[in-house]
């Protein structure tokens, strides 16, 4: 019993670090054109197509996707500290201040796209829910999602109010000089951060009602709401694709795509024949996500001129490429990241960033080889 146990303990952190790894894959192709700085002009067909599909997929739904990972990974990470008698606070403290450090220069020295910073920001907010029920968090991510993720879309486009947090926040900022280095950047992510809450809150509702073992039994159902979100969801960004005017049901639609992508990776990553093995490849480089986002923004701005900051302004070799030349590079990129992250785990226990974090979130060094077994 303990042994079947053990595995199943070890199935569902296995599908964590698989979904984790196509949450990287989506949220990468969705940053592809803002890291390659691609020509939007004169498309050709197959890059237009290419575009069109990016926008109708991915964006505004990878994001929402790796917010929930990211609050499910707290809750589980908080309550691994609990059972080992560790204060979680303190623990936990370290490393979301490590993560929005690292999110900062990223974001400021490397390229704009950040979202660390978003996430370890995030973090500090969630660690107030760490003991609420289950019925709380899910009741909170409602009304944070319904009062303001959708709430101020569909204010804005039934009043004469346009509701941006954002927009808010840069009208304090004085008008007679120029702000402070970074500010603007800030006001950016904080606004981002705000508006991805009940995601956060999503995913640690998942883990604390047990979600993964409730759509792993009830896999009929299961299946027929993530065909209906998907189907639903990718029809409606599609109806509202190169709409230049505010729509009400504009992060609407890319939630469902989330829910229905988050329903699809559990059951097929639970399942009994060999299509589970098609997420496989996917583990290594969930595992290793940190260090492997970070590579991607690196060597992309080292790649492609004017996608970088700071030092990386002035490097690259191409220039405004195309939606497919960009993307064919990017898909070689995380193939290779895939198999060198499958070769790295197989030497040593942690990526390099992972590693780092790891000694910085509990103040002792940790050995990165992997051991005998």
């Amino acid at each position: 019993m303990t042994s079947m146990k053990q595995k199943n303990q070890h199935q569902r952190i296995a599908i964590l670090d698989q979904m984790r790894g196509v949450a990287l894959l989506g949220i990468f192709l969705a940053n592809v054109p803002g890291l390659s700085s691609v020509d939007t002009e004169n498309l050709s067909p197959v890059n237009e197509v290419l575009r069109s599909l990016e926008e109708i997929i991915l964006t505004d739904s990878t994001r929402p996707l790796f917010a929930f990972m990211f609050g499910l990974s707290l809750m589980l990470l908080y309550n691994r500290l609990k059972t080992k008698q560790i204060n979680p606070y303190p623990v936990l403290f370290r490393r979301l201040f490590l993560l929005a450090l690292v999110g900062a220069v990223h974001g400021f020295a490397i390229w704009s796209g950040d979202i660390l910073l978003m996430y370890g920001m995030a973090g500090f907010f969630l660690l107030l829910f760490m003991n609420w029920s289950a019925a709380g968090l899910v009741i909170t991510a409602f009304l944070f999602w319904i009062g303001y993720t959708i709430g101020a879309d569909v204010i804005s486009y039934f009043s004469s109010y346009h509701l941006s947090l954002e927009d808010g926040l840069k009208g304090l900022l004085p008008d007679s000089k120029e702000p402070p280095t970074g500010t603007e950047y800030l006001i950016i992510e904080f606004s981002s951060m705000v508006a991805h809450i009940s995601f956060f809150l999503f995913g640690m509702y998942a883990y604390r009602k047990g979600l993964l073992t409730i759509i792993e039994k009830r896999r009929k159902t299961m299946s027929l709401l993530s065909v209906l979100f998907l189907v639903i969801g990718l029809a409606g960004k599609a109806s509202l694709y190169d709409r230049i005017a505010l729509h009400p049901l504009e992060s609407f639609y890319p939630f469902l795509v989330t829910i229905g992508m988050i329903l699809f990776i559990v059951l097929l990553g639970t399942s009994k024949g060999s299509m589970s093995k098609l997420l496989v490849p996917f583990t290594s480089v969930g595992k290793m996500a940190f260090t492997n986002y970070i590579m991607q923004s690196l060597v992309f701005v080292s790649l492609f001129q004017s996608s970088g900051r700071t030092v990386f302004i002035n490097l690259g070799i191409w220039e405004e490429p195309s939606y497919a030349f960009a993307l064919g590079v990017g898909v070689i990129l995380f193939a290779a990241q895939m198999i060198f992250s499958h070769l790295w785990l197989k030497e040593f226990s942690y990526g390099l960033f992972e590693w780092l974090w790891r000694i910085g979130t509990y103040g002792k060094m940790v050995s990165i080889k992997r051991k005998a077994e």
